[in-house]
């Protein structure tokens, strides 16, 4: 229980809940567009918007959060979170949605890279990855309880804009939860956090091998991830099966499940070899499902992806974690997130010409490829582990 019984466990487990729960609420944005006076070609741009915005300021800040400075960020960024949501209801027309979800997604970088910062903190050296796990998990119950009420929250409330101001107001939570992570330390331990990564650092820390193998293969993971979920309803149609969204939910189901039945065990096995066992398995899924031609073989493929993807997921953040010096801790972490983003950025760019060329096997052909290019890194960062042991 000592991983789970610190108030700023709690705390910060929240605060995490609520910043993904005022981005699943977007489920709902694509109708509400379609509601005002803008043109169908700029829905993609405005959709987009947040994510990329993220992608490209959380590298750029990340260097500058660290423990002595992410509290007060994170107020910050809360703040604006709250002001974005609010916002939503005065922007009627294309610029002003756009400058909005621009703002937003600012919001959404700040508050995300601090509260990692804050997290990795309190991460237990030898507990990484099921507290990975459960983080996880604190950011995927949103996006399973939100959608299911968006069409009730909005006759109730009276709209989409409506249902964004609720969640404006349920977002200030995160101000007693922020202020009350707050600990008391020594003015030596104070001025010890209190600094910005160098440039000279940052290069060191990206010099490393073992970091750059783990963001690759994490790459390649988040990469097939996102061609399932962008692409998935409409292999369900050309295979004819329809519900396929199906798939999702019991790959959901699968991922919290695995986190919290197995979670402890991902530290005390092997954690390379475990992703390279998972990694595999993954690869043979991809295949399967180029190949799949009913709804039974489809869903339950959708349960084996949340296995993978659930093990996988926490099992790259604790590797990362145990390969990172305490000073780039937060920084990789964040790094490791940003994969996440990149793969669902190029995941669509890649997988859309592709599809128009060669149909849904290729591309799940290419996912089973992307997944054991990421199993080989992970051999070749065994085998420097090894090295690196004899040496000793």
């Amino acid at each position: 229980m000592g991983l789970l019984a610190t108030r700023k466990f709690f705390c910060l487990m929240g605060a995490a809940f609520l910043a993904y729960a005022n981005i699943s609420v977007f489920f709902g944005f694509y109708d509400h567009l379609r509601s005002l006076a803008i043109d169908p070609a700029d829905y993609g741009v405005l959709i987009g918007a947040l994510a990329a915005v993220a992608l490209l300021v959380r590298p750029v800040i990340s260097p500058f959060f660290h423990a002595g400075n992410a509290r007060p960020l994170l107020f910050l960024g809360t703040g604006l979170a709250v002001i974005s949501l609010a916002a939503y209801s005065l922007a009627n027309g294309f610029w002003s949605l756009l400058l909005v979800r621009l703002l937003h997604g600012i919001s959404f970088a700040v508050v995300g890279t601090a509260l990692m910062t804050l997290i990795v903190e309190v991460i237990p050296k030898d507990k990484s990855a099921q507290f990975f796990g459960y983080i996880a998990v604190v950011t995927l119950i949103p996006n399973t309880l939100v959608p299911p009420f968006l069409p009730l929250l909005g006759n109730l409330l009276g709209g989409f804009n409506r249902v964004l101001l609720a969640f404006a107001a349920l977002t200030l939570l995160m101000f007693p939860l922020v202020w009350a992570v707050e600990e008391k330390v020594s003015p030596e331990t104070a001025r010890k956090r209190a600094s910005a990564l160098t440039g000279r650092e940052i290069l060191e820390d990206l010099r490393d091998p073992r970091v750059l193998r783990i963001l690759l293969a994490m790459l390649m993971l988040y990469c097939g991830h996102a061609l399932i979920f962008f692409f998935l309803d409409g292999y369900g149609s050309f295979i004819g099966v329809a519900y396929a969204g199906v798939f999702l939910t019991l790959s959901t189901v699968g991922e919290i499940g695995v986190r919290l039945v197995a979670g402890s065990i991902f530290d005390r096995w092997d954690k390379i070899r475990l992703a390279i066992w998972t990694l595999a398995g993954l690869a043979v899924c991809y295949f399967l499902l180029a190949h799949v031609s009913g709804k039974g073989l489809l869903f339950a493929l959708g349960l084996f992806f949340g296995l993978g993807w659930g093990i996988a997921m926490p099992i790259f953040n604790g590797m990362m974690f145990d390969v990172s010096k305490p000073r780039f801790r937060a920084f990789n972490i964040n790094l490791g997130l940003q994969m996440f983003q990149a793969g669902f950025f190029l995941g669509p760019i890649i997988g859309a010409p592709i599809l128009a060329k060669w149909g849904y096997g290729t591309i799940y052909y290419l996912c089973a490829g992307m997944s054991l290019f990421a199993a080989g890194l992970m051999l070749a960062q065994r085998k420097s582990s090894l090295n690196d042991i004899m040496e000793q």
